[in-house]
């Protein structure tokens, strides 16, 4: 039974060993070029797709969750602000029913009410209401009294009781049976002492001897732009709404009508919602899928609503979507194009080396032209070409060492000198950007540009003076806008000698090693460098001198003669072993300094007329 078992087991293996081969061998016969294209695309493609996959996913989540987190807040927010507000209207009803000195004057008999004494009444009751009105909670209070006195024709804060009786508001507050009628606009579109759209609280004054009796009405007027700026926070996105509605389903204010009517809520859904545990709801409307919020006002019949179609929601990780389809399809054309290249170049040297080792069949032995790349290619040209010219290649390798030892010295020697400067260079200009919202990042960018461009050259490692001088100027300016000006430069130097030519890129080292370890390390972090030139037979003098902290003759010596792998003075290192091994070892820099003084630098170089090739 064992035995029948692994014989399974190694036929099925065998099987599927002998299926792949099947599979793979019309790949086998491709050409090299083919199945690395295969290759590239496989492990390149696949993975890109699925990584913007999932990363769609799980960004287009999260963006949805924020962004109805966000809406739920400004709804909560919102829906607390009107609390507060309408709690402070019901607060000043209160006051203003109960009032001891209000009743009275309502409840005074006709007969012995003389007009004087109803003067001063007028003026007690508009006093006791007017500092209750303001702008931004209450607009006006308006209190109706019994048409025989003669204040009720005030007009401002008293009115007759006759001039409601007809109206809509009135029959609603006498028959309903809450202490306070909300009421909307539109009750007072016929009110022709109205200005403003306002939105009131209506209430009854009780006789406090018979309840039954109702002795005078008050309205607190609220105006109804502030209210609709208050629910239009609630909506905190482009396509959706918010709106106040009261118990029978009439719109009190909203963000905006046309919306509103276009989507379409029952008021009985958006009731219902109020009352249940979960405030937010999904509904749809025409095809569209819309979420719902809803909360009743306390102490009042309305309630706030907010309505948010989906789509909107989703738009933000739609967008993105587009833009990650958009990078796949970009990185993939790249790859593809990259892989074409590469996998040309490879086959390419190939094939040219398989041409020559058809010709050295036919007796023609010459060797391959060896491109810079090191991989197995270029390891099996370099080995035919041995094979081929052994002591000719060993002869031109040993020449070819020195030049490119010496090459690659020089380049090392530049390439060490302070990279630093650029990262801090470009962090202030990300800092300048942010601090002063970009009105120096131009000029900034500019001189930066400039002090690469004279660094790069073009690749040429000979400049005249002149660029010497200005890179070293553009250097301090850049750093002054680091350091709030505190470095001043003062530049010396003979007209004679700025067309003679220098090694690029050694002043600028040695101002920065001013500023950096000379003038910032004093307590006010501000001096002075000057550089001075002349010219002295054949000899071009220049002078770098600072006021700054200056060096102990222990470390000057460090700073030329001591082992590179210490990180003090490596760059004045790198420049004194540049120009001794350019211009001989008579030629360099020489170091005195004074702690506490300052330190001087001399430059000497040959007198060299720029040649007008090398600037080409």
């Amino acid at each position: 039974m064992v035995m029948d078992k692994a014989f399974c087991l190694y036929y099925t293996g065998f099987m599927i060993k002998r299926m792949m081969k099947s599979l793979l061998k019309p790949v086998n016969n491709l050409k090299f070029r083919t199945k690395l294209m295969i290759s590239y695309c496989i492990f390149i493609i696949i993975p890109l797709g699925l990584m913007s996959f999932f990363s769609y996913n799980q960004v287009s989540k999260t963006i949805e969750s924020l962004v109805l987190y966000s809406a739920k807040q400004n709804f909560e927010q919102t829906y607390s602000f009107l609390n507060y507000k309408m709690g402070k209207i019901i607060d000043i009803s209160d006051i203003i029913a109960v009032d001891q000195n209000l009743t009275e004057i309502l409840m005074k008999p006709l007969e012995n009410y003389s007009y004087t004494e109803q003067i001063r009444d007028a003026q007690d009751l508009t006093s006791f209401v007017t500092p209750f009105e303001n702008e931004e909670d209450v607009y006006r209070i308006r209190l109706y009294v019994q048409d025989s006195v003669i204040y009720s024709q005030e007009l401002v804060n008293l009115f007759s009781m006759s001039d409601i009786e007809g109206s809509e508001w009135y029959r609603l507050l006498v028959s309903g049976k809450d202490k306070i009628l909300w009421c909307p606009g539109y009750y007072f579109a016929s009110d022709s002492n109205e200005n403003a759209s306002v939105i009131s609280a209506a209430r009854m004054i009780r006789d406090p001897n018979d309840y039954s009796d109702t002795i005078g009405i008050f309205r607190i007027d609220m105006l109804e732009s502030n209210l609709k700026d208050i629910v239009r926070k609630a909506n905190t996105t482009q396509s959706g709404v918010a709106y106040l509605q009261n118990s029978d389903g009439l719109v009190i204010t909203s963000s905006d009508q046309e919306l509103m009517k276009s989507f379409d809520v029952e008021s009985s859904f958006s009731q219902n919602l109020a009352g249940s545990a979960d405030n937010w709801q999904e509904t749809h409307r025409e095809g569209d899928r819309l979420l719902v919020g809803s909360k009743a006002i306390i102490g009042t019949d309305w309630f706030l609503v907010s309505i948010i179609p989906y789509e909107e929601i989703l738009s933000t990780g739609n967008t993105i979507r587009q833009q990650m389809l958009v990078l796949l399809v970009a990185l993939t054309t790249l790859a593809y194009i990259l892989a074409f290249y590469m996998s040309g170049s490879n086959t390419k040297r190939i094939s040219r080396l398989i041409k020559k080792m058809r010709k050295v069949q036919e007796g023609e032995l010459e060797p391959i032209k060896v491109t810079p790349v090191k991989d197995e290619i270029g390891e099996l040209m370099e080995t035919f070409n041995y094979m081929i010219h052994r002591i000719k290649i060993l002869i031109e390798e040993q020449y070819k060492s020195g030049q490119e030892i010496k090459s690659v010295e020089l380049k090392a020697l530049q390439a060490q000198i302070n990279p630093h400067f650029l990262y801090n260079t470009l962090d202030l200009i990300n800092w300048t950007a942010i601090k002063h919202k970009v009105p120096e990042l131009s000029s900034l960018v500019q001189s930066l540009s400039k002090f690469y461009k004279l660094s790069l050259n073009k690749g040429r490692d000979i400049v005249p003076i002149s660029d010497e001088i200005q890179h070293v100027t553009l250097y301090t300016d850049i750093q002054n806008r680091r350091f709030e000006n505190k470095i001043h430069l003062s530049i010396d130097v003979d007209d004679d000698i700025l067309e003679y030519s220098i090694l690029k890129t050694i002043l600028q080292p040695i101002a920065e090693n001013s500023i950096m370890h000379g003038i910032l390390e004093k307590d006010d972090q501000s001096g002075n460098i000057s550089i001075r030139g002349r010219l002295e037979k054949n000899t071009v003098i220049l002078e770098v001198q600072d006021d700054g902290i200056g060096i102990d003759i222990e470390t000057v010596n460090d700073v030329l003669n001591a082992n590179p792998k210490e990180s003090h003075g490596y760059g004045v290192r790198n420049i004194n072993n540049r120009l001794k091994l350019h211009y001989g070892q008579e030629y360099g820099l020489t170091y005195t300094s004074k702690p506490g003084k300052g330190t001087e630098v001399v430059i000497r170089i040959p007198a060299i007329k720029i040649n007008e090739s090398e600037l080409v």
